[in-house]
């Protein structure tokens, strides 16, 4: 078997530079590519000029790598050309890209993967005269049509205005001519598999092929691939030749090594096995391989079988042969019609073509893939701008999906019909819009026009359409369009609620507010001013103590302010008052012993009468000259203000710069009926069965109290000597922004009518922490919370006051 020399471009050896460009001999180029499926890459196997099976060659695979195969004896150069078409080559790019993190989706990868093999073929038809595509399936590849159109159309729009100018000033310019390439080349398709079910005889082959050929000609041809003039073709195809081969001999892919293990194997389980003089010749490394020179004119073979002679010797070489023949001779004239007549076709000798080989390879392969270069020549650069939109046709295809989809959407989004609206409703149509786009994107730019057809509707949302959304004291947002305001009142969420006037008897529909002046105070005092109800009330932010008769002053003390007093557990509220005077009874509880007194519920709620005992001790005039003196130092400041209301960690001796509290006088304490409660022409908007008060038993024991008692000893009030018991109801309403208002039994429970109202009630709610907000008990569908709003008191008929210190404490859970 004859030798060819190999090499890989751009390394030479010197044999073969002194062999080959010394030589004056004219050269038929021809280029493998195509496709194959083994770790080799190899598509030379059909051929036989392989001195060695592939598997046995040293060789690595790699994407863009062309190899040379030269024979001294003949006027061939063989280019084998390894492109992303080749499985091996296509699988080492992946991992590459999967190891780098580089790797977007398989359809920008099969993208790039197409683009690099179009810019091999595209070079390819302009260094070889003949093309040998190599295919590994039964049937043309129809994929291919498409990237040979869009090759075709680059060569027109492109490479026909740059590549003329780059090769005119070269030693080969001359040669190339108008076409810029050595002929038209003629382009043969060899299949390496034979479909299933058919006969390998001659006429069912050639059949076969010969119907192939006419299937792949009318393709091209209606896909003005090949036309008329071939000197406008991208390629040829032979008009009355053959073009399409397909191999008969399965065992061109095997692997040697293999085929002999197993044999060996076989043969060591059947010792008398014995192996056909043919089936050994396939295991030789060449042909007569190991045989005497004197056997190689022994011709006394028994014949083969007509089909297995068939496919032994039907070699691809002798179609080749024929296009070979060809073009040393007259060279390739394929022009149809009116275009016949000798067409353009040049062969070289080994010098000036490798000289053209490296020039091209240099515009077609090196520079694209030179992220840095950049293109002097205008129509150069931009077929380097054009060549990956014109070559991936179905990225357009994609983009224009992309672009219908993302119109579609947003128009869907810009509803004319909305003028503004909240940051919800903008979400809710966000996704709307983007569902209906992924109906129609297709594609590598479907997330990325996704991403901007979110911020189209942020910019149509933000530019005109945004609702203000400002948050009301309640939570509830703006309802206007996004302005600019200076004050919070300018706000409007459009919410209404109802609540009643500082007495209780009328009311009234208030906006949802958006300040705390306006909740607490402009509200109450529009209600006031308008009420109908006589009402004496005082200001409770601007005086330090309160008190409804400033005559002798009598000083409550709470039992429960000082902790020291906690050792005796039955006493309560001690009281100092002076003869002739009227006894202050207080409501307020010390913060510090709150837990205190709620660990003590149950002595509250027993029937011990010394619980609600308050002691009184008589004060001399002098004392109570002093603790003026005190009450003056104690003056709070006029000069600094408190933002909102009195609360507990409020900073002392500061008022606020508006009342979020009212003192009112509803009238005498007979407009009160126990057994009918708060009327509802008096006080409106109770619940059925909680609009009664809630009975408070004091008793009252004085010392030093001979004078001032025996005014009253005939009075019901008097008890057990110097004890009197004194009989307050008091009631804590709460009120929800629906207008429902009742009264509570308790800390958690509610007052459910008059009936079940015992005895001395009132204590459970004098001597514990109420809550500031309590769930509504009306039915409605949303949950309404209700809030402290009044505490009403009916005084005795004797002669004390009751003072109302009412304090709001933070709630200490953390959120």
């Amino acid at each position: 078997m004859t030798t060819y020399l190999s090499w890989e471009y751009p390394e030479m050896p010197e044999n073969v530079n002194k062999l080959l460009l010394q030589n004056d001999k004219k050269l038929v180029i021809i280029g493998v590519i195509g496709k194959s499926a083994f770790p080799d890459c190899n598509k030379m196997v059909a051929l036989n000029i392989l001195d060695r099976h592939p598997a046995l060659l040293d060789h690595e695979a790699k994407e863009g790598q062309i190899q040379f195969y030269y024979n001294p004896a003949e006027s061939i150069l063989w280019l084998h050309f390894e492109t992303t078409l080749d499985a091996f080559c296509m699988q080492k790019l992946l991992l590459e890209e999967l190891q780098n993190e580089t790797f977007d989706q398989f359809l920008t990868f099969h993208q790039r993967m197409r683009s690099r093999f179009a810019r091999m073929f595209l070079f390819a038809t302009h260094v070889c005269h003949l093309i040998v595509f190599v295919e590994l399936s039964v049937t043309f590849d129809a994929s291919l049509l498409g990237m040979f159109k869009a090759l075709k159309i680059i060569r027109d729009r492109h490479v026909l205005r740059f590549l003329p100018k780059f090769i005119k000033n070269s030693r080969t310019g001359f040669m190339f001519g108008k076409t810029a390439r050595l002929c038209s080349p003629r382009v043969l398709f060899l299949f390496e598999n034979l479909p299933k079910g058919y006969e390998k005889s001659y006429e069912s082959i050639s059949k076969m092929e010969f119907e192939v050929e006419d299937n792949i000609y009318k393709m091209l041809r209606n896909e003005y691939i090949v036309v008329n003039n071939n000197a406008s073709s991208l390629f040829s195809i032979p008009v009355n030749q053959r073009f399409v081969y397909y191999n008969l001999n399965d065992k061109h892919r095997e692997d040697p090594v293999l085929s002999s293990v197993n044999f060996l194997h076989e043969l060591l389980k059947k010792p008398s096995l014995l192996q056909t003089d043919e089936e050994i010749e396939e295991l030789l490394p060449y042909k007569d391989f190991g045989r005497p020179i004197s056997d190689l004119s022994d011709s006394d073979q028994k014949p083969p079988e007509e089909e297995h002679f068939f496919a032994h010797n039907r070699k691809f070489m002798d179609l080749l042969k024929e296009h070979i023949d060809q073009a040393l001779d007259t060279g390739f004239n394929d022009n149809l019609s009116k275009y016949k007549g000798k067409s353009h076709f040049v062969v070289l000798s080994a010098k000036p073509w490798f000289e053209a080989f490296k020039l091209l390879h240099k515009i077609f392969i090196e520079n694209p893939d030179n992220e840095q270069f950049e293109a002097n020549d205008a129509d150069y650069k931009a077929y380097l701008e054009n060549f990956d939109k014109i070559v991936n046709y179905d990225s357009e295809f994609f983009k224009a999906c992309c672009d219908i989809g993302l119109q579609k959407a947003f128009s869907m989004y810009n509803n004319p019909t909305l003028t503004y609206y909240s940051a919800v409703i903008h979400k809710k149509m966000v996704k709307e819009a983007v569902t209906l786009y992924r109906k129609y994107a297709r594609g590598p730019d479907k997330s990325v026009n996704e991403l901007t057809l979110r911020e189209m509707c942020e910019t149509c949302w933000k530019s005109g359409k945004q609702q203000c959304e400002y948050p009301s004291l309640r939570g509830s947002p703006c309802a206007l369009p996004k302005h600019i305001v200076k004050e919070a009142t300018e706000h409007s969420s459009g919410v209404v609620y109802i609540s009643a006037c500082n007495c209780g008897k009328t009311q009234g529909r208030r906006e949802d507010p958006y300040s705390i002046r306006h909740a607490n105070y402009e509200f109450y005092e529009y209600m006031a001013n308008n009420c109908t109800l006589a009402a004496e009330y005082d200001r409770a932010f601007c005086k330090t103590s309160l008190s409804l008769n400033k005559e002798d002053e009598i000083y409550a003390i709470n039992a429960h302010s000082d902790e020291d007093n906690y050792e005796d557990e039955n006493m309560s509220q001690r009281l100092m008052a002076s003869q002739n005077s009227h006894t202050n009874l207080s409501l307020s509880v010390s913060l510090d012993n709150l837990n205190k007194i709620d660990e003590r519920d149950n002595v509250m709620n027993s029937s011990d009468e010394s619980v609600n005992e308050l002691i009184l001790k008589v004060k001399d005039k002098e004392v109570q000259d002093e603790d003026k003196e005190r009450s003056v130092l104690r003056q709070p400041s006029t000069t600094e203000y408190l933002p909102g209301m009195v609360h507990t960690e409020s900073p002392v001796g500061l008022l606020p710069q508006f009342p979020s509290w009212s003192l009112c006088c509803v009238g005498a304490s007979s407009v009160y009926s126990h057994n009918t409660g708060l009327m509802e022409h008096f006080q409106s908007g109770f619940l059925t069965g909680s609009n009664f008060l809630l009975p408070w038993d004091v008793h009252v024991r004085l010392e030093h109290s001979a004078s001032w008692a025996a005014a009253y000893e005939k009075t019901r009030y008097r008890k057990m000597g110097e004890v009197f018991v004194l009989k307050i109801f008091v009631g804590f309403e709460y009120e929800c922004p629906r207008g429902h208002r009742f009264m509570m039994s308790a800390p958690d429970k509610v007052l459910r009518g008059g009936s079940g109202i015992l005895r001395d009630s009132g204590s459970k709610v004098v001597y514990n922490n109420m809550p500031l907000y309590f769930p509504c008990p009306c039915r409605t569908k949303k949950f309404d919370v209700a809030q402290l709003m009044r505490i009403h008191v009916v005084t005795p008929k004797a002669p004390v006051n009751v003072i109302l210190d009412p304090k709001v404490r933070k709630s200490s859970i953390k959120k």
